[in-house]
């Protein structure tokens, strides 16, 4: 996990410096960004039956040139029965690096990371706090001056107890202010 933080902060650091105006991003340094998202598990539990499910985000967005990088808060169902109370949710506080790779206006396709510490949250347990590691890619599309909207992938792994790997399609709307 050291190893990861320090490529990810390596990584952050060249990009950075090679910034230059993305065209389908936001033109405001601060952005609010919000998500619907899809989760499908990659992986079976023999201890419970899951199936695809829904979640959001919201982040805060800094953006100086192609280079960007965002803070927030994941919420999503990974677990539930059907016909039983119990339920299952992934709880995370995540930072987002994300750089525009190629930008043709209005749109700009990007590659992200993310790196998260929360909890799996039961309605009727105690779980430990995990970490969660990914990476994965999307498109930008400006909509105006301050409005762009965002359709993403990504892949990322909880770990802890319950680890496990979860793919994510996401669609949401940022906005400059």
């Amino acid at each position: 996990m050291r190893t990861s933080l320090r490529v990810v902060a390596v990584l952050a650091v060249v990009l950075a410096g090679s910034a230059a105006p993305s065209r389908a991003q936001s033109l405001q340094r601060l952005s609010i960004q919000g998500s619907g998202a899809v989760l499908f598990a990659t992986s079976d539990d023999p201890n419970f039956k899951s199936k695809t499910r829904l979640g959001w985000e919201a982040q805060l967005r800094y953006t100086f040139g192609r280079f960007s990088l965002g803070a927030g808060y994941q919420r999503s169902t990974v677990f539930s029965f059907q016909g039983n109370p119990l339920s299952i949710a992934l709880s995370l506080g995540f930072i987002e690096p994300r750089y525009v790779v190629v930008s043709r206006s209005p749109v700009a396709a990007y590659l992200a990371g993310r790196l998260g510490v929360g909890k799996l949250v039961c309605s009727s347990c105690d779980s430990q706090t995990n970490a969660t590691l990914g990476g994965g890619g999307g498109l930008l599309f400006k909509l105006s001056h301050r409005i762009s909207a965002d359709l993403g992938v990504q892949y990322f792994r909880v770990t802890g107890e319950l680890a496990s790997g979860y793919a994510m399609l996401r669609a949401g709307l940022g906005v400059g202010i």
